[in-house]
C-alpha cells in the first residue's frame, strides 16, 4: 500500500534585504520611505531584515549588489526603477543578474491595451510590460503594471503607495514567528548603565537589546528597546533591565 507524500508548506523567508534603487534617494531629493515600511512589516511578520542597500540608477551597480544580496539572504525586495522612462532600468538589470531575457509579458500587454487602447500603447507603456523571463507577476490594486518575482527576488515599484500595495501582496512569503518589542524610557547617562546592560544581554542571546539616546548632556533621555520572537524570554529580559534601571535611579 502506498501513502501520499506528506505536504510541506512553502518555507517562509527568515532573512531578507532591501535594495533601494534611485539617484533621487542618493541626491537627497527624495526621502526614502519604502525600506522603512518594509522593515516594519518584516518585524511584524517575523522575518529578520539584515541589510538595506541604496544604489544609483546604474546597471552594473544594481546587478552586482543584487547578486551579493540574493546570495547572502533568503530573499531580496527591490524598490524603484520599474517605470516608463529611460532611467527605469531595474527589470533589465534583474534579468541580467539571473542571466535570462527581458520579455514583454502577454498578460501585461493585454491589460494595458484594454485600458489604454492600441493607440495608447506608446514606448513608455511598452517598457512597463517587460519582465525577466520566468517571472511570476506581483499584482496589486494600486496599479495595472505589476511587479515581478523571480528566484528569491521581488521587484517592486518605488512610488510609495504602489510599493505598499505590492508589499501587501507578497508579505505572506516572509516570516512565521512575529517579533515583539518592549521599550523602557531612561533619563540617565548611557555610561551609567552600559556595563550592567551588557551583562543582561549576555544572559539573553535570544533577545536583542539596544540603547538609543534621545538627548545627551546634563539632562539626558532615551530608550532601551528589547525585541524577541520569544515573548516569555522578552518579558524576563524586560524585567531585569527595568529592575537595573530602577536601582540606578535610586
Amino acid at each position: 500500500m502506498t501513502h501520499p507524500a506528506p505536504h510541506h508548506p512553502a518555507r517562509h523567508h527568515q532573512t531578507a534585504a532591501i535594495l533601494v534603487i534611485g539617484n533621487e534617494v542618493l541626491s537627497g531629493r527624495t526621502r526614502e520611505a519604502n525600506a522603512w515600511l518594509a522593515a516594519q512589516n518584516m518585524f511584524a511578520c517575523g522575518c529578520r531584515l539584515c541589510e538595506i542597500a541604496v544604489v544609483p540608477d546604474q546597471h552594473d551597480a544594481i546587478v552586482s549588489t543584487l547578486n551579493r544580496l540574493r546570495n547572502s539572504f533568503d530573499a531580496v525586495i527591490t524598490s524603484g526603477g520599474i517605470g516608463p522612462t529611460h532611467d527605469d532600468i531595474t527589470m533589465e538589470a534583474v534579468a541580467d543578474a539571473f542571466a535570462v531575457p527581458l520579455i514583454e509579458h502577454r498578460f501585461i500587454v493585454e491589460a494595458m491595451t484594454a485600458r489604454y487602447g492600441a493607440d495608447g500603447m506608446n514606448d513608455g507603456r511598452r517598457r512597463m510590460t517587460r519582465v525577466p523571463q520566468g517571472s511570476r507577476l506581483i499584482r496589486c490594486e494600486k496599479t495595472i503594471a505589476p511587479g515581478a518575482h523571480i528566484g528569491n527576488v521581488y521587484v517592486l515599484a518605488g512610488v510609495p503607495d504602489i510599493f505598499a500595495s505590492q508589499l501587501d501582496a507578497i508579505i505572506h512569503d516572509f516570516g512565521d514567528r512575529p517579533f515583539h518589542r518592549r521599550e523602557i524610557e531612561v533619563k540617565l547617562p548611557e555610561s551609567l548603565f552600559a556595563a550592567p546592560l551588557e551583562s543582561i544581554q549576555q544572559q539573553f542571546d535570544d533577545v536583542e537589546i539596544g540603547s538609543y539616546p534621545g538627548r545627551c548632556g546634563p539632562d539626558p533621555c532615551g530608550k532601551i528597546c528589547l525585541s524577541s520572537q520569544n515573548p516569555d524570554r522578552l518579558q524576563q529580559a524586560f524585567e531585569q533591565v527595568s529592575s537595573m534601571i530602577d536601582t540606578l535611579r535610586d
